[in-house]
């Protein structure tokens, strides 16, 4: 966990904002202890063991006790409290619950007091986050607490949190536990809109019956190595677009990086010289810059000597496609587009090697 820690941390010290870590906590619980209205796409992705679950959900809210979740998949689950009653309804089992509405229970409560039980806080770097096509600052603010709120991970570690530096708005959560890690990611489509009061208004189907409890929600399993690689579109400094989908047939190695992340730039020597190496072979490298500007990323590389490509843009979409957790994280993809290898930290290069070496010589059209 240690080495985690200085992956996400170790960028740049704790002093680049105006404002204290403590300050941003403080103005963030008021931006959502304030909110009129609300209305969230949430992606939740807990990584465990190379496996992922993953679960999709639309939140909206009004008020502290008036709030609607609905999870995307059809087979998933409904919380509805029109500020009086909490229904719960499962729509695998058609059952529900019902329960006396709390503001605790609010899919913003959270935030509204992430400046509460804090032990330690520190502001891990501020970079910029792609949003609906504009790059927004965002500081990267890490928190301890003494208590953490119900639902977080068992044994929870520490949480890192990307809030807009504007109008202290929540775009990530990242919650860190010894052997899981959790991370959250927020669209937002309405913020302090008014909702109507028939949002948050439920009834239960004729057929359903009243339970004791609702199953937990369901989610999308899914394994990392040996999986489909999640195609996308990135540009690269001069602009020009490169899609994953077209190197089919060549191997391909993702390293998600950024110039102020040191176990970052300690790796790409490395994976400068196996490129240069291996490159006639039919490897493609493809250094995914996270938050920075093209003359950033192009001056770093002329004044490092870096041939091989690297594209621009690639947090927050592309990386929770490929669920990455900290910086470097690297992969290895085969010809026919599989995930093969990975490896987060960059401190497993020789395995990288062995595994780049092994996709090439199975060679195009091998089964």
């Amino acid at each position: 966990m240690k080495t985690l820690a200085w992956l996400i941390l170790a960028a740049c010290p704790a002093c680049f904002a105006a404002e204290s870590a403590q300050a941003i906590l403080r103005h963030t619980a008021a931006a959502y202890h304030d909110l009129r209205g609300f209305e969230f796409e949430v992606t939740v992705q807990t990584i465990q063991e190379g496996k992922v679950s993953q679960s999709r959900w639309i939140e909206s809210g009004a008020g502290p006790e008036k709030y609607r979740c609905e999870e995307t998949d059809p087979h998933g689950e409904i919380r509805v409290s029109d500020g009086h009653t909490l229904w719960v309804f499962n729509r695998v089992r058609n059952e529900y619950t019902k329960a006396a509405a709390a503001s605790a229970d609010s899919p913003i409560a959270e935030f509204a007091q992430i400046d509460q039980n804090v032990r330690e806080a520190s502001i891990a770097r501020e970079e910029k986050l792609l949003i609906d096509g504009r790059p927004v600052p965002v500081y990267v603010v890490q928190v301890v607490r003494s208590k953490w709120p119900a639902g977080s991970l068992d044994s929870i570690q520490f949480a890192m949190y990307r809030i807009d530096q504007r109008d202290y708005r929540i775009y990530k959560v990242a919650s860190y536990a010894k052997n899981t890690t959790r991370i959250a990611l927020y669209s937002i489509r309405r913020w302090n809109e008014p909702a109507p009061d028939e949002r948050f208004a439920f009834t239960p189907p004729d057929s359903a019956r009243l339970a004791a409890s609702a199953a937990a929600p369901s989610a999308e399993s899914t394994a990392l190595i040996g999986g489909d690689a999640a195609d996308f579109t990135l540009s690269d400094t001069h602009g020009h677009p490169v899609h994953l989908r077209d190197l089919r047939g060549k191997v391909v190695v993702l390293d998600f990086w950024a110039t102020w992340c040191p176990p970052c730039r300690a790796l790409m020597p490395h994976l400068e010289e196996m490129y240069r190496e291996l490159a006639s072979g039919g490897l493609v490298l493809l250094g995914l810059d996270v938050g920075e500007e093209a003359k950033t990323v192009a001056d770093f590389a002329k004044q490092h000597g870096y041939t091989f490509t690297l594209l621009l843009g690639a947090e927050p979409d592309v990386a929770a496609k490929y669920y990455v957790q900290a910086y470097p994280t690297t992969f290895v993809i085969d010809r026919r587009g599989r995930i093969v290898f990975t490896d987060m930290g960059g401190e497993a290069f020789e395995k990288l090697r062995t595994a780049v070496k092994s996709a090439i010589g199975e060679g195009p059209g091998t089964n």
